[in-house]
């Protein structure tokens, strides 16, 4: 295999991966660069009825315990039939193996051959996708969804921070950074830099509600060997380095002329794994992060991203009315017949407080009764109140999410039952026209399409930098969907442009419980027509 110029093969740089593997990879991603181009082996094709109506094609689930294929292609395509042109029913992880049929369901615009995957849907072999399932150690891993973030994420230290498409050499390292040796001078400075909690060390119970406050365990995420959290250490992975790629993942995947980009200053991106390059004999080398598009980014031109760890209140235990204090400094206050005395009891900003309902005027100001029993001003706090009047689709167990503009809420609702709410950051804009400003448009809508990460317009951001893989994405319209958010924790406050943010715990807990499910090994999944959760985006 002919390497890319400007690129080496990790066996000449690289001190963790063994010449044994190499010969093995090589052949392993030769063969997957022929199945990218639909060169594939010639297994039985499973005969389709010619005339066939329109719509889902009924054939035999792939067994769970079945042969696989892994997709080589961030987003490759499953179809709701096996044909070119039929409805998109969703996408797979790069790197994710995926149970299909044993041989294939035709071959017509697809010379590789149509496979049914598990549930359902087919793909097309060789585009983006192969059988050839040795490669997937060698492509980006992928998403872990059981975790709050999918990913470990990272901002751009440096404007112009290069994402290469294969193992760069020496030549390409000093044409991208040209500031390199300076820069690595101030690195040793920031490896011992610590790092708290994260999103992804805060428990979760079986339906992703947090049960507990953040753990910092020593087997946690981006934890050193020394049982510290370190900007050093944020992106090494357990099982110590990983093999380098041997050629860039757009190569495996078909694709030509892909170069190095420069992601701006302060740029949002997500790695799915890590290694170390180094010349021989130069001591332990430079790490580098696959994202999962299969760039490779230097980690030591991340700041690492480990994620809010607040998140909102479930209502199963403690139900509504409920308030989040939405100020600082805030505190609990005793009420006496005409007096309110300031206690030095202080709450966090963001803190929930179920609330019992009533309230009292003193001295003409209104204060809520929190359930622990004490008292709050109310013009500390944003309540969500007991709904007495419903919309009419709000019957029997349906479940949908009411978005409040005004007070920057989300509630979860089962029918009439409240089971979970948040605070949210939407369009800055508030209740202006969405369509001529940066407010979150406004009505009933349901859950088009659900992305496991997706990027996001940058417009969401104030244009100011560039978000990759934005977690748990739920697409209502093409102007606006809900969205977890890893670079920044404003919630309570309107701040984005069109889209509905979450912080990443409450975002996978309603992303996991609306519709449509995203099946084992898929990246996205889209709704058919009249499916999808119901969400009530109001004032």
């Amino acid at each position: 295999m002919a390497r890319s110029e400007g690129f080496v093969h990790a066996s000449a740089m690289t001190s963790v991966t063994s010449p044994s593997l190499v010969s093995r990879a090589v052949h392993a991603l030769a063969l997957a660069s022929l199945a990218a181009t639909g060169c594939t082996g010639a297994e039985g094709g499973v005969g389709l009825s010619k005339g066939a109506a329109q719509g889902p094609l009924e054939v035999p689930e792939p067994a769970a315990d079945g042969p696989k294929l892994v997709a080589v292609r961030a987003g490759a395509v499953v179809l709701e039939r096996p044909e070119a042109g039929a409805r998109k029913v969703g996408e797979l992880s790069a790197g994710a193996l995926v149970a299909r049929s044993g041989s294939t369901y035709g071959k017509k615009g697809c010379p590789g051959g149509w496979y049914a995957v598990r549930p359902r849907g087919f793909v097309c072999n060789g585009d983006g996708v192969t059988l050839r399932v040795e490669v997937a150690p060698l492509l980006p891993a992928p998403p872990q969804v059981a975790r709050p973030l999918p990913y470990r994420y990272g901002r751009a230290l440096t404007a112009g921070m290069p994402a290469y498409v294969g193992v760069p050499d020496a030549a390409a390292l000093g044409e991208a950074e040209p500031d390199l040796r300076r820069w690595q001078s101030k690195v040793s400075e920031r490896a011992g830099m610590p790092i708290g909690a994260a999103a992804n060390d805060v428990p979760l119970d079986e339906r992703g509600v947090a049960s507990g406050p953040p753990v910092l365990l020593p087997t946690a995420e981006g934890v050193g060997d020394d049982g510290k959290r370190t900007e050093g250490s944020f992106f090494g992975f357990v099982g110590g380095n990983a093999a380098a790629p041997l050629v860039p993942l757009s190569v495996v995947a078909g694709e030509v002329g892909a170069k190095v980009s420069a992601l701006r200053k302060g740029s949002g991106v997500a790695i799915t794994r890590s290694f170390e390059i180094s010349e021989a004999g130069a001591g332990e080398g430079r790490r580098f992060g696959v994202t999962p598009e299969g760039r490779l980014v230097p980690a030591d031109r991340l700041q690492a991203v480990p994620g809010s760890t607040w998140h909102g209140i479930d209502l199963e235990k403690d139900p509504l009315p409920v308030a989040f204090v939405h100020r600082y400094e805030v505190h609990a206050w005793s009420l006496a017949p005409g007096k309110a005395t300031m206690t030095d009891d202080e709450l966090e900003k963001r803190t929930a407080v179920p609330l019992t309902g009533r309230f009292r005027t003193v001295e003409g100001m209104r204060f809520e009764e929190a359930r622990a029993g004490y008292w709050l001003r109310a013009q500390d706090l944003v309540v969500v109140v007991k709904r007495t009047k419903f919309p009419d689709f709000a019957q029997g167990s349906t479940r949908w999410l009411d978005v409040s503009v005004a007070n920057q809420t989300l509630t979860a609702y089962e029918g009439q039952k409240a089971v979970y709410a948040t605070l949210v950051s939407t369009g800055h804009d508030q209740l202006q026209d969405a369509a001529t400003t940066a407010s979150t448009p406004r009505g009933v809508f349901r859950v088009r399409s659900k992305h496991v990460t997706r990027g996001v317009d940058p417009r969401e951001v104030g244009e100011s930098f560039d978000v990759a893989d934005a977690p748990w994405v739920m697409e209502l319209d093409p102007a606006v969907s809900l969205t977890g958010m890893y670079w920044s924790d404003t919630v309570g406050e309107a701040r984005t442009f069109h889209n509905v943010a979450m912080l990443p715990v409450d975002a996978r807990r309603l992303f996991t419980w609306t519709e449509p499910q995203v099946p084992e090994g898929w990246h996205a999944v889209y709704s058919g027509e009249g499916e999808g959760t119901i969400v009530n985006i109001r004032p």
